[in-house]
């Protein structure tokens, strides 16, 4: 079971994530640039670390502890099958939705680092990267923060459904790309529905991998998701 209450609130957040941008910016493009060449997995990498670490100073200072918060170890075998069913569910949803916003829309995918590489890619070795950022790093930092971090609180002013998609707008809207805003939004309040559901941000973590690794796995093999 999930914290009844979290200690921080939507001030809180909505400070952790101006702050995400902030900090990200200073690094990658003043401070890194007087160092070394700045690349898109760079800026992918410091991105997730920054956010790592502001969930976990937000956690700690608040006296929260993470596995009252869902992330736990216990029940992981049954965590992580749940995460796997609903993942395969909501890929399946994502697909259809994507198409429907696509055809309504007229509208194309914009150019995303990770989409051009594995477009790219001609053997295995060259996933490795895309697999690592979208596969596990991606939703990992992205769980901590949108369900974890902003869901609960916005779950405890306006309800499950409430919180539930005023966090996926804000998950929608951090990836900084119309075409993406229908599908983000779907996903985003399917995976605070895993969450609320499971109990456990183990669950979220594995559905959020499973649908970002199928989809990097349909591109490599050139299954159209349009």
């Amino acid at each position: 079971m999930l914290a009844s209450r979290v200690s921080w609130d939507l001030t809180t957040v909505l400070s952790v994530h101006v702050l995400r941008l902030v900090v990200g910016l200073l690094l990658v493009r003043v401070l890194y640039p007087l160092i070394f060449n700045v690349t898109p997995f760079i800026i992918e990498v410091t991105d997730r670390l920054v956010v790592l670490g502001l969930v976990w100073f937000t956690v700690s200072k608040y006296g929260t502890d993470f596995p009252s918060l869902g992330l736990s170890l216990k029940h992981l075998g049954s965590n992580i099958g749940k995460g796997v069913v609903i993942g395969l569910i909501l890929l399946t949803v994502s697909i259809f939705s994507e198409k429907i916003y696509a055809t309504m829309l007229f509208s194309t995918p914009a150019d995303h680092p990770i989409v051009v590489q594995v477009e790219n890619a001609t053997t295995w070795h060259d996933l490795l990267v895309p697999l690592f950022l979208a596969g596990i790093l991606a939703p990992i930092t992205e769980e901590l923060l949108y369900r974890l971090l902003t869901f609960l609180p916005m779950k405890e002013r306006w309800g499950f459904w409430g919180g539930a998609i005023a966090s996926s707008l804000i998950f929608a809207g951090m990836h900084f790309s119309l075409y993406w805003l229908g599908e983000m939004m779907v996903v985003g309040v399917g995976l605070a529905f895993v969450y609320y559901y499971t109990g456990s941000l183990i669950s979220a973590m594995v559905a959020h991998s499973v649908i970002n690794t199928s989809k990097i796995l349909m591109l490599f093999w050139g299954v159209s998701l349009m």
